[in-house]
């Protein structure tokens, strides 16, 4: 079978002929191939046996999350500056004058690929959204929903038979009101000022639903929903979650499937508890499914429980298992995957994230082999 043929028949609880192995892998592939390109992927597939799948991002600028050198608001004046500390990060200034108000931020970004680590966040010091009165003039920084899916489609021929491409659509939070507002106060938010609260999450959720539909309608196949800034990791409670994100993924899902299209929910935090909304909203695909310590995943019982209906990927623990494990760990690990989530498809072998610089080869080598060894279906359908 295809790498493509492979993936689609596990999402539809399928034996293919062997388990789809799917690791996330960028990091890694920056350290030891030089870059994280879409071409250098489909040679890292080949290299070591890999199922191709891919992300792309959605064309367009969010300038919540973004600081280039020059703005395309025609309504807004922008001023920015830029200075670098004693540890070599720039930190950014920026003002926005719109016809609502203004608004301001600054956010400091370190150096990649050194002490602060391979792919840095960007750490916040001032958000943009300070007050219920700050909020008005938001809508006048987004810019128009893209429409041109043509790096989609120009992806997807790349990958071809090797595997499959998806589009990424951040979920609520992520690059959205928990970036402008800032996660800590947004909670506060939920609590001291539930009609602040829902108005960002309303103004948010549409714009989730603009970005998903233009996808959709430009060919998109899977969407890759991103919700890890909802996770209860992050300090969500279930009960926010069955209160406020659930209907929100629900109607973004019911959106996918009217297309004919694939949803594919990734939480790299702790995800057992909500499962059954994962269920519930229709989901076809959850990751990373991330195993304790760092999560709380229990494969056994998620097979058991909601095998039927989601088709998990991920689950191998990129630190504790792959980047500080032994050959054999990393075997015994990836057999016991196998031996649990293997029968009647419906498993996707990934990792709890990317694997990390630093992670040895022959640790990659070892993930890989053994999931060749062990995940054999023997004849496939």
């Amino acid at each position: 079978m295809t790498g493509r043929e492979r993936i689609l028949a596990a999402v539809a609880h399928q034996e293919p002929d062997r388990v789809p192995v799917a690791p996330r892998i960028g990091v890694w592939m920056d350290e030891h191939y030089g870059d994280t390109s879409l071409a250098t992927y489909l040679r890292l597939c080949e290299d070591f046996g890999g199922d191709a799948f891919h992300c792309e991002s959605l064309p367009g600028t969010n300038y919540v999350r973004a600081w280039p050198e020059e703005y395309n608001l025609p309504e807004v004046r922008v001023e920015q500056s830029r200075e670098v500390d004693e540890d070599g990060c720039t930190i950014i200034a920026r003002t926005f004058h719109t016809p609502a108000g203004s608004l301001s931020d600054r956010v400091r970004i370190c150096p990649p690929k050194g002490i602060w680590g391979w792919m840095p966040d960007p750490q916040y010091l001032e958000h943009l959204v300070k007050t219920r009165e700050d909020f008005a003039a938001l809508p006048y920084l987004m810019t128009p929903v893209a429409t041109d899916m043509g790096g989609y489609h120009r992806a997807e021929e790349m990958v071809g038979d090797l595997g499959v491409t998806e589009v990424y659509v951040t979920g609520l939070l992520g690059f959205r009101a928990g970036d402008w507002r800032g996660m800590e106060r947004l909670m506060m938010d939920y609590h001291d000022d539930r009609a602040f609260f829902d108005a960002q999450i309303d103004f948010a959720g549409r714009r989730m639903m603009d970005e998903t539909r233009a996808a959709l309608e430009g060919g998109v196949r899977i969407i890759f929903g991103s919700w890890f800034y909802e996770s209860l990791s992050a300090g969500w409670s279930p009960t926010i979650w069955r209160e406020v994100f659930l209907p929100w993924l629900s109607r973004q899902v019911e959106m996918v499937h009217a297309a004919g299209a694939l949803y594919h929910f990734y939480d790299d935090g702790r995800m057992q508890t909500i499962l059954p909304m994962l269920v519930e909203a229709g989901v076809d695909i959850a990751g990373t499914c991330t195993p304790p310590p760092v999560g709380d995943f229990d494969l056994a019982a998620a097979k058991r429980d909601f095998g039927r209906e989601l088709c998990f990927k991920g689950y191998i623990d990129l630190l504790y298992t792959v980047k500080l494990g032994t050959v054999r760990i990393i075997e015994e690990a990836v057999e016991q995957a196998m031996a649990i989530a293997k029968p009647g498809g419906g498993f996707i072998l990934g990792s709890s994230d990317s694997f990390r610089e630093g992670t040895p080869l022959e640790n990659v080598r070892a993930y890989f082999d053994a999931a060749r060894k062990y995940g054999s279906y023997g004849g496939g359908i």
